[in-house]
C-alpha cells in the first residue's frame, strides 16, 4: 500500500511566493544576450574529456565563468574534438592553461587540474560562428623579455 502524499504542502510553500512571483520580471536581453567580441578573464570551472555524438571521437570540453570586465558570471563552453589534425592546437591549448601533459593517456585525469584556474579568452565572431580563444598567462616567462635584455 502507498503512502499517502501531501500535495498541499509544495502548493502552500508556492503560493507564498506568489506575491514576489507577480513582481519578477525577465529580461531577455540580460540573460541571453549573446555576449560581445572582446578580452575576458575567466575561472575554469569544469575541463573534462568526452567525445562526439556523430563520430564517437574525443573531445575536450571547457566550462568557463567569465569574470569581467564584462558579462560577469556568465558561462561559456569551450571545446576542442581531437584528432591528428587538432594535436597541436589542443597541445597549444592545454599549455595556455599551464597544463604540460607528457603522454595523452594522462590526459583525462589530469584535466581536474584546471579546475578554479584563472585564464585569459579572447571572443571572435567570424561569418555567424563565435570562438573562444585562450591567452597566453602575461607572467609566462620569457614574455615581454627582448633578447638583448640581459641582467648584468
Amino acid at each position: 500500500m502507498a503512502l499517502p502524499v501531501d500535495i498541499d504542502a509544495p502548493v502552500a510553500a508556492l503560493a507564498r511566493l506568489d506575491d514576489e512571483w507577480t513582481k519578477t520580471s525577465v529580461s531577455y536581453d540580460e540573460l541571453y544576450a549573446d555576449i560581445p567580441d572582446g578580452t575576458y578573464n575567466a575561472v575554469i570551472e569544469e575541463a573534462r574529456l568526452t567525445e562526439t555524438v556523430s563520430t564517437g571521437r574525443p573531445m575536450v570540453i571547457w566550462k568557463l565563468r567569465i569574470q569581467g570586465p564584462r558579462a560577469a558570471n556568465r558561462v561559456v563552453t569551450k571545446s576542442r574534438v581531437v584528432t591528428e589534425n587538432t594535436l597541436p592546437y589542443l597541445k597549444e591549448e592545454l599549455e595556455k592553461c599551464g597544463l604540460q601533459v607528457s603522454r595523452l593517456p594522462e590526459l583525462p585525469d589530469r584535466l581536474k587540474e584546471l579546475v578554479n584556474h584563472p585564464i585569459d579568452v579572447h571572443k571572435s565572431t567570424k561569418d555567424g560562428r563565435a570562438n573562444f580563444y585562450f591567452r597566453w598567462d602575461s607572467n609566462r616567462p620569457g614574455k615581454g623579455v627582448v633578447s638583448d635584455d640581459i641582467p648584468f
